[in-house]
């Protein structure tokens, strides 16, 4: 299902100076100021479309451009937007996710509407935080995914640091710095 999604956005996806700073940019819109945490050396996808991280086994994707973005009125409440997205994954055909938790984290520039879920990707049953964020004035669409062996416990954890990271800015003054240079970044 979330690949499908990725073929998408792949067409739309803009080239972001995320290796330069701690603040990385995963829209035009929206950062993730990860400096001092694991996320700040997560391995970018540099084959890809520049919107994915890995931090061990766990993948974190992210859109500004998923089925249900369009509905442009400010008004609407992230959980519309949530709907249309999750009719839309129903009407693929794929297997309905099993949702463990649903509820919204209150962030430094705005709330995320989270469902932590068991999924299935490309046959694999998985362990799954889908997220939809309004951050500032923009909405961005963020799924981290791991083997389903990972406890619910540890993706509520995760997912909820991630979501805490976002801004509508270059937020972190050193990190954003010129001549900052982030750790190493790591292998996995």
């Amino acid at each position: 299902m979330k690949h499908l999604i990725a073929a998408l956005t792949l067409g739309a996806a803009m080239a972001l100076p995320q290796a330069s700073y701690a603040c990385a940019q995963l829209s035009a819109n929206v950062w993730m100021c990860d400096r001092g945490t694991p996320w700040e050396t997560a391995t970018w996808d540099v084959i890809g479309d520049g919107s994915t991280r890995y931090l061990g086994e766990v993948i974190f994707n992210f859109t500004e451009e998923w089925p249900g973005h369009e509905i442009t009125d400010p008004a609407a409440t992230l959980e519309e937007q949530y709907t249309t997205y999750a009719e839309w994954i129903a009407g693929d055909g794929g297997p309905a996710p099993d949702v463990r938790q649903i509820d919204q984290i209150k962030t430094p520039q705005g709330e995320t509407l989270r469902h932590l879920q068991y999924d299935e990707i490309e046959g694999a049953r998985t362990m799954s935080a889908v997220m939809l964020s309004q951050v500032g004035d923009a909405r961005i669409m963020l799924y981290l995914d791991t083997a389903d062996s990972m406890p619910l416990a540890e993706m509520d954890k995760l997912s909820y640091d991630v979501a805490m990271m976002l801004r509508d800015t270059c937020a972190d003054e050193v990190s954003c710095a010129e001549g900052y240079t982030p750790p190493e970044t790591g292998t996995d």
